[in-house]
């Protein structure tokens, strides 16, 4: 067995970090293995170690493993290598379900007595699916409007297909090559789950940490899954859903035709007056801070060329901020991007200094052209 799990663990081809999407080198693999006093079982524990540290489940590590049966590349997280590692599961998600789908058939035939039992031949991808969705028709409604109601529907998918760059964190990105397979047999609890088909290699995958594109800024980042968004009107990146009844964020467009975004009436004055004068104003960055024990993001609202612009109407909220401090931490922040990155300055713009502001940018502006 010990041999097995060695070649699992050559299979793995790359490491890489969930937060940053960085590469991980990969200078040393090596197993290691524990008695556990605590195991009713006694059985060893095997662990994993890369570059001589061990790996946990809690781990934020992306594993791409080449799969020994097909020689697909895979990806899965900390729990599902170390699980593969220690029960010496050598087949990957699809290899399981084909060789898992063809032991049913040839436990039928075993059932039926046929003699002399014939070879069994390995169903194809798409057999799995029609026999699938077949035995789903059997399950009794309410199984079946459950399973729907969490799980997204080929309406669902093509709803936001328009939307969807790539899966598996932009592994996969040929959108217009897959399929989606709503009802695949799995052999767990769950019975059935759905899958994507890759037309061009005849594979499935799970359609995990799809990167999308943001329905209202047209910001793409990557999720968990496709499934919180099946009720959803709109697909919103995080900053988007900041909002609540009265200030919502919609989209505009600046003069160089790019969607920015707004929330309050005087923000929308702002992106107004900037066509007026001919500005091209950005949506601002999003700068690290952090309150309380625990780390947050801070989006500055508007950016034109070097300064960044923060609009301030009279609620409770920003009130709210500067009583605790968090608005004097998010200042701070602010004065140390612009001091990384070479900007120039920051505006505070609220109602009662709107002409005073406007017009020093304005200025700003002026001496930027003269110089140039």
């Amino acid at each position: 067995m010990s041999s097995v799990r060695e070649e699992i663990l050559k299979s793995i081809v790359e490491i890489k970090n969930k937060n940053d999407n960085a590469s991980i080198p990969i200078i040393k693999k090596e197993l290691l293995f524990e008695s556990s006093k605590y195991s009713s079982i006694k059985n060893d524990i095997w662990h994993v170690c890369i570059n001589d540290n061990k790996i946990k489940k809690s781990t934020n590590y992306v594993f791409f493993y080449e799969c020994l049966h097909c020689r697909n590349i895979n990806s899965c997280g900390s729990t599902q290598i170390l699980r593969k590692i220690r029960q010496c599961k050598t087949m990957c998600f699809q290899c399981n379900n084909i060789i898992l789908n063809t032991r049913d058939r040839c436990n039928d035939k075993y059932k039926q007595k046929e003699e002399p039992i014939n070879p069994v031949i390995p169903k194809t991808l798409q057999e799995i699916y029609e026999e699938s969705k077949l035995e789903f028709e059997t399950y009794p409604d309410t199984y079946k409007n459950s399973y729907l109601l969490s799980h997204l529907s080929e309406n669902d998918y093509n709803r936001m297909k328009p939307n969807i760059i790539s899966f598996c964190n932009g592994k996969q990105n040929e959108i217009e090559n897959y399929e989606y397979w709503p009802i695949y047999k799995v052999h767990n609890q769950m019975k059935f789950s759905y899958v994507i088909y890759d037309k061009v290699t005849n594979a499935i995958f799970k359609a995990h940490q799809p990167i999308i594109k943001c329905d209202n800024c047209e910001k793409t980042w990557r999720c968990k899954s496709l499934e919180g968004f099946k009720n959803c009107y709109k697909i919103l990146c995080p900053d988007c859903k900041l909002c609540n009844r009265t200030f919502k964020i919609r989209p505009i467009k600046n003069i160089n035709n790019q969607i920015i975004t707004y929330q309050s009436k005087l923000e929308l004055k702002f992106v107004e007056w900037c066509a007026s004068n001919n500005l091209l104003v950005t949506n601002g960055p999003n700068i690290d801070y952090a309150f309380n024990n625990k780390q947050h993001k801070y989006r500055v609202d508007f950016q034109i060329k070097d300064i960044l612009i923060e609009i301030k109407d009279f609620h409770i909220w920003h009130k709210n901020q500067v009583e605790s401090g968090l608005w004097d931490i998010k200042i701070k922040a602010v004065d140390e991007y612009i001091i990384e990155n070479g900007l120039r300055k920051y505006f505070f713009i609220t109602p009662n200094n709107w002409k005073q502001m406007v017009k020093e940018i304005l200025n700003i502006m002026n001496v930027n052209i003269t110089e140039k």
